[in-house]
């Protein structure tokens, strides 16, 4: 301690100019990623399925299946937007604009309900959080003079937009049951609603506007969609356009499209018409008066068409990742020809595995059911770095190379390594010129000649890939450094059900032992090679399941593994967690996994009892990020309890679903990526892997901290589990942490719990033993 205080001194003396100079030298390179506790969201914005148009400012707003992105045709900026940045949900059914207020309202599957205005998001949840029964999807969405006018299931929803608040809703009826609300318009002071009981109008002023016995019922046929141009009204079913005849009160039929009409929208020479289809390609017609084609978008999977003042023509284009080239926001250059305007994201929301190092992010988008078989995705893999996607989606002529559901970097060697659940391994060189290994290298499935399966990747202490396979001769194969190929021996066919051999992942643990878990609900499997991959006769296994002498999980069906930094083995299952501690000893059956008890609040269990635990991942601080199908969690062990460090969900995170798939840590940065059933995201933790030396890689940031912010000041790069101290410039001793692996982290506040004035700090870091000493320096701002 001494030592430390000497060191502490002499660093008073430092001068204080001399220190400015080398703050500045560095300051500029330390200003890097979100700051610690923030989040990210990585969205796809290809697949827009509806636009509104802000004439005034000349912004284009698109609404998509995960999140919401504006287009300024005036400068050509874009803006993208989640949960992250202020909306309250996920999965936007429409988009539509109020002139009145200059209000954007967005329209959610679930009936929730978000008006955006000066770059900000209020909620309007009553409807989702309705206690009525019944289906609360929100159809269309269309703004009047202040109004929203919502077609549900359950009756068409005014939204006054002023107030932020639903202003009543008008149920209609077939029979005793709800009749549900397809769309709605309003024109010459008139409201129009397609219902599954027939169409109906009324005045927009009517004030018994809410008993819909009032309305005038134009027609008892369903009607999908409307549309209102020419002073004619328009009305589709399937994929015929009726128009309305007031003189005789019927829909005659107008146009014949080739597919199902998905939406109609007015323009000033003609009613664009767009069609879609399971099977065939999209078709979107622009259609005269005498109900003839004039024109037409080259699109793929058309959603909505925006005709703006001048001439130019929009449209909203859903196909999926099979046309990255032909979807999202685009402009019609010709009948043959558009262009595009969409945020750079990932071509597909679908993430089975991420690997992440030094902010580089790999993604496998693939594919797979309960069974872990493939459901023939071909999203391929991703990378994100230096800001930009790189989608690979063409890999093979042979179209069983899909379902890529594992992918790993090695940092040894700047490859990256993607698992085929059908199409065996794919390694990407760090140029991403690539090579596919199947025939000759991995075992065939069983049953098959052509597909071979990697279901889970890991890298030993020497660099060997290991890899598992679901059903095959055998269920591990191992590369080595020096590109030899070997099987291991099969493990009994019983552990496989009716796919012998079938495996999922593979983790080493610090014996040199491979355990990978069974895809048919048979426990797990520990296998040690000996060390010698090429010699299988010198190799053993044991498998565990549950009871006690069997191996004690806590049940069989084995959904995920991690290993601690204590050597630990932490077994995910379809109830609960299942630890463990001596994992040397397991195949001599001298250890079994134990069922820790903990206390939550005020109630004791085992450890995620009854729940499914579907995911583990170990941070740099070696706490355990846990994650089921009800959000996830941080657990630390302090003195052999466990704590709750974060519990995150919908309700109190960006999280874009409760039912986390994966979980996934870039240990430079200590990004947490959580994947899950409606895309991925990511947190910047309190934790990262901890250096070796301090002196090469120590990073203070935000620095400078701006003036007025409220998070978290980080320094990374440190030994494991410093001892850091922020001082000010005379060194006098205002916070001191431990760091959480090779981070430590400060509120900005001293110990009393004042924010500290501005000026120039010390960071003084000295490592656990003592022999590593570094100081940093940052600047606050006032």
């Amino acid at each position: 301690m001494k030592q430390r205080d000497r060191h502490f001194q002499r660093s008073k003396k430092i001068g204080f100019s001399l220190l400015l100079i080398a703050f500045f030298l560095q300051a500029k390179a330390q200003n890097q990623g979100p700051a610690v506790e923030q989040w990210r969201s990585f969205l796809p914005y290809y697949q827009v399925n509806a636009l509104a148009y802000d004439a005034a400012q000349k912004i284009i707003y698109c609404a998509t299946d995960y999140g919401f992105f504006s287009y300024n045709r005036a400068d050509g900026s874009m803006e993208t937007y989640s949960k992250v940045n202020g909306m309250h949900d996920i999965g936007m059914s429409d988009v539509a604009f109020d002139e009145q207020t200059g209000t954007v309202l967005l329209a959610y599957t679930d009936g929730n309900i978000d008006l955006f205005k000066d770059n900000r998001f209020s909620n309007i949840p009553d409807l989702k959080n309705s206690s009525i029964s019944g289906d609360k999807t929100i159809y269309n969405a269309v703004c009047h003079e202040g109004i929203g006018y919502l077609s549900t299931g359950l009756g068409l929803v005014l939204i006054n937009i002023p107030k932020a608040e639903i202003k009543v809703t008008v149920p209609f009826y077939n029979g005793s049951l709800f009749a549900t609300v397809y769309d709605a318009l309003v024109a010459n002071d008139e409201i129009y609603a397609a219902t599954s009981a027939g169409i109906f109008k009324t005045d927009i002023d009517n004030p018994f506007i809410q008993d819909y016995s009032g309305w005038d019922k134009l027609s008892a046929q369903t009607f999908r969609h409307l549309a209102y141009w020419n002073g004619h009204l328009f009305a589709s079913e399937g994929s015929t356009v009726y128009e309305y005849q007031p003189g005789s009160n019927v829909f005659a039929v107008y146009y014949q499209a080739p597919e199902t009409v998905v939406h109609m929208d007015a323009a000033s020479n003609g009613l664009w018409v767009s069609s879609n289809a399971d099977t065939a390609a999209g078709h979107s017609y622009l259609v005269n008066g005498q109900g003839q084609k004039t024109d037409s978008l080259p699109c793929q999977s058309p959603a909505a068409v925006l005709a703006v003042p001048g001439g130019s023509v929009w449209y909203a284009d859903n196909s999926d990742y099979h046309y990255p080239s032909n979807n999202g926001l685009r402009e019609r250059i010709s009948a043959t020809e558009s262009k595009s305007y969409t945020p750079d994201g990932p071509v597909a929301a679908s993430s089975y595995d991420i690997s992440a190092y030094e902010g580089t992010i790999w993604v496998a988008h693939g594919g797979y059911n309960d069974s872990w078989n493939g459901v023939k995705n071909r999203a391929m893999f991703s990378v994100y770095k230096d800001n930009h996607w790189k989608n690979f989606s063409w890999l093979s002529d042979n179209a069983w190379v899909q379902d890529f559901v594992r992918i790993l970097y090695n940092p040894a060697d700047g490859h990256t390594y993607a698992g085929s659940l059908t199409g065996g391994l794919v390694d990407v060189a760090p140029d991403l010129s690539f090579q596919n290994f199947g025939a000759g290298y991995l075992p065939p499935t069983y049953g098959s000649t052509d597909l071979f399966s990697v279901s889970g990747m890991a890298l030993d202490a020497s660099g060997n890939l290991w890899m598992s396979s679901n059903g095959g001769q055998h269920e591990l194969t191992v590369r080595t450094t020096g590109g030899k190929w070997y099987g291991m021996n099969p493990v009994a066919n019983n552990i496989g059900g009716n796919l012998p051999h079938s495996a999922a992942d593979v983790l080493v643990d610090d014996y040199g032992q491979l355990w990978f878990m069974t895809t048919q609900s048979n426990g797990v499997v520990v296998y040690n090679d000996n060390g010698t991959p090429e010699n299988t006769a010198d190799d053993s296994y044991r498998l565990l399941r549950t009871g006690e002498g069997n191996g004690n999980l806590p049940s069989n069906s084995v959904l995920c593994l991690a290993k601690t930094k204590d050597g630990a083995i932490w077994i995910g299952t379809a109830d609960g967690i299942g630890i463990v501690n001596c994992p040397g000893q397991v195949i001599e059956h001298q250890c079994e996994a134990s069922l820790k008890a903990v206390q939550f609040d005020e109630y004791a269990d085992y450890l995620f009892a009854r729940q499914a635990v579907n995911a583990l991942a170990v941070d740099g601080a070696g706490r355990v990020w846990v994650g089921t199908g009800n959000g996830a969690w941080l657990l630390s062990s302090e003195s052999g309890d466990i704590k709750v460090v974060y519990r995150f969900t919908t309700d109190n995170s960006p999280l874009p679903s409760d039912n986390i798939q994966r979980i996934n840590i870039d240990p430079v940065t200590g990004d947490v990526y959580f994947s899950t059933d409606k895309g991925f995201i990511a947190f910047r933790s309190t934790a990262t892997e901890a250096s070796e030396t301090a002196k090469s890689s120590i990073l203070v940031y935000p620095n400078p901290v701006p003036s007025g912010y409220h998070g978290m000041i980080a320094v990374r790069g440190l030994p494991e589990n410093s001892d850091v101290r922020f001082t000010d410039i005379t060194g006098k001793l205002v916070y001191r942490a431990n760091a959480n692996g090779g981070e430590a982290v400060w509120n900005g506040a001293d110990y009393t719990g004042h924010k500290v004035q501005s000026g120039v700090y010390l960071v003084f870091v000295v490592s656990k033993d003592g022999t590593e000493k570094e100081t940093a320096k940052l600047i606050i701002q006032k």
